[in-house]
């Protein structure tokens, strides 16, 4: 009866759909076993294959992707879970999944011949709001990343803006300007949470959320050792927007318009302005009579800022407008290693066992000054192994970010596995932390790697790896170290371009974490405890998660004759 009711045109088209979909269906269940045969083989090399997909238009869209983004990186199912290299169609666009230690090992020795420039230029056109005269500057910068430029390149040497913003870091970071950023810095927190700890009663007092509480507190310091005083002193709601900026990170990166979003694009306008206010103040009072010893002054603060300014000014299309956005972006890329404290003392705190393991390797080194602030050398915070064990697990659990270079000139070569060149390369951060296969779960699964556990990285000298278990530790000390998991913990990335900023934030985090746990009690609530990182589109991806929740607690000044 129904079928009288349907004219044979419709009927004729249905059929047609149905022969359509099961063409494409057979289509996709043999390229899925030619893939997962070829998987297996070690002879089957050369270019990557396709990951498999259904529909000839749409490739692997991930719509999954959308409600919970670091599900579907997770899925053993999906193109991130490949055992060798895979390339990935998705609309008209491609790259390349690259995952599992030995070909990430691999994608980092061969990355001296990668390009991040076509990166670089979207995250600073789309979230930092750099101007299209600047960017395009970057288009025309084909002159590579080592010190020659390349034999055919046509960009001058003042324009060589990927190899000098590079160097310009790499000198703050690893050179000259790293030992008195750190002392500014270490003076900083160490004032500033003494600071805290004066205004907090012996009492406990309740905070809706110690994640924040930590973070600003850590914050301020930090900035203000990165760009002097008069950042935060001529913008008091900058460490506002510039959280709330960091919430909206994917917002501008997904490129949707401001019409649509028109509060994330005022808390950026907002934030770009106090740069540009500090900046322009910096230029109005700054003369070489400040310049310290270090070569840092009041004004700028870190020479970083000031020899940048000079740097960019001599670069074709380049303003001071265009000088804060880049600048801007600099300031943001500490928001990491904040996080990660932050993350580092929850975890701390709602561990009473924990707890008092820290406590036991940072007492025995605190030093007390002459005005009664406890003081740590850095050097001996680096030899603790359960401190940095906890900043090492923090990295690994909460680091979801995806590692993208490009080959420029010539073919890369991942264990025999070729990418083209000019062809987009993605290695997630987030597959390689979550590998059950590189990481110890504990000799009954009982630590899985979805869940904290710094005996990852611990070794006792009567046990395994495997075995360790600290709810029963051997008296004997333990080893720590990250060596044997190069390729599966790269919260810093890999190879000639690994984050600069690797080696100040590690002492970033070590120090604020002595401090806290030095200074304060801190109770944190049964609902806080079970705060995960978000997870969302909003808030996976761009590095260390922020919490997916308040975290209420109590706080209060640690009764240090206990010490």
């Amino acid at each position: 009866m129904f079928l009288d009711l349907v004219s044979p045109r419709t009927a004729n088209l249905g059929v047609a759909f149905l022969f359509l979909i099961t063409v494409l269906w057979l289509r996709y269940a043999a390229q899925r076993d030619r893939f997962a045969v070829l998987g297996k083989r070690d002879d089957a090399k050369g270019a990557p294959s396709t990951f498999p997909y259904v529909f000839p238009l749409l490739g692997s869209l991930p719509l999954a992707y959308l409600w919970d983004p670091r599900a579907f990186v997770l899925n053993p199912n999906n193109f991130f879970q490949s055992a060798h290299p895979v390339r990935v169609k998705i609309l008209t666009q491609e790259f390349y999944a690259i995952c599992g230690p030995e070909n990430v090992k691999a994608f980092f020795r061969g990355s001296h011949a990668c390009t991040s420039i076509p990166f670089v230029k979207f995250a600073l056109g789309y979230a930092f709001g750099l101007h299209s005269k600047a960017l395009r500057l970057y288009d025309k910068d084909d002159s590579g990343g080592s010190h020659v430029p390349h034999s055919d390149s046509t960009i001058e040497a003042h324009n060589r803006i990927d190899y000098r913003t590079y160097q310009s870091l790499i000198r703050f970071l690893e050179g000259k300007g790293l030992l008195p950023f750190w002392n500014r810095f270490a003076d900083n927190i160490t004032q500033q949470l003494h600071g805290f700890h004066d205004r907090i009663g012996s009492e406990w007092e309740y905070r809706d959320d110690i994640i924040e509480v930590v973070r600003d507190e850590a914050t301020v310091p930090l900035l203000n050792a990165l760009c002097g005083p008069y950042l935060l002193s001529l913008n008091p709601h900058f460490l506002q927007d510039y959280w709330e900026f960091d919430r909206n990170l994917q917002t501008y990166l997904q490129g949707m318009p401001w019409f649509l979003a028109p509060r994330a694009y005022a808390v950026r306008k907002r934030a770009l302005n106090a740069v540009k206010i500090w900046q322009q103040h910096a230029r109005d009072h700054f003369d070489d009579s400040v310049v310290d010893s270090d070569g840092d002054d009041q004004f700028w603060g870190s020479s970083f800022f000031r020899e940048r300014q000079e740097m960019f000014l001599e670069m074709d299309g380049f303003d001071h407008d265009a000088v804060a956005s880049q600048d801007f972006g600099a300031i943001w890329a500490v928001r990491n290693s904040i996080v990660t404290a932050s993350w580092a003392i929850f975890e701390i705190f709602r561990d009473p066992e924990l707890l008092a393991s820290v406590r036991a390797e940072i007492d025995a080194i605190a030093l007390t000054s002459a005005d009664g602030h406890i003081q740590f050398h850095i050097d001996q915070l680096l030899r603790l192994p359960v401190l940095q064990a906890v900043y090492a697990e923090t990295l690994r659990l909460r680091m979801d970010f995806y590692i993208i270079r490009m080959p420029d000139k010539v073919d890369m070569n991942i264990q025999d596995w070729i990418i083209p060149r000019r062809k987009v390369m993605v290695a997630p951060t987030t597959v390689a932390h979550m590998d059950s296969k590189a990481w110890s779960t504990g000799l009954n699964n009982e630590h899985p790697v979805d869940l904290f556990w710094i005996g990852r990285f611990l070794k006792y000298p009567t046990r395994s790896m495997h075995s360790v278990d600290t709810q029963s530790q051997d008296p004997a000390s333990p080893t720590f170290s990250t060596k044997e998991f190069e390729g599966s913990w790269i919260p810093y990335g890999g190879g000639p371009r690994q984050c600069p900023g690797r080696h100040f934030a590690k002492r970033q985090i070590l120090l604020t974490i002595a401090l806290m746990v030095s200074l304060f009690d801190c109770e944190i609530s049964e609902v806080g405890k079970h705060v995960q990182g978000d997870s969302t589109l909003k808030g996976f991806g761009s590095g260390v998660s922020l919490p997916d929740g308040k975290v209420p607690a109590k706080i209060r000044r640690r009764d240090r004759g206990n010490m």
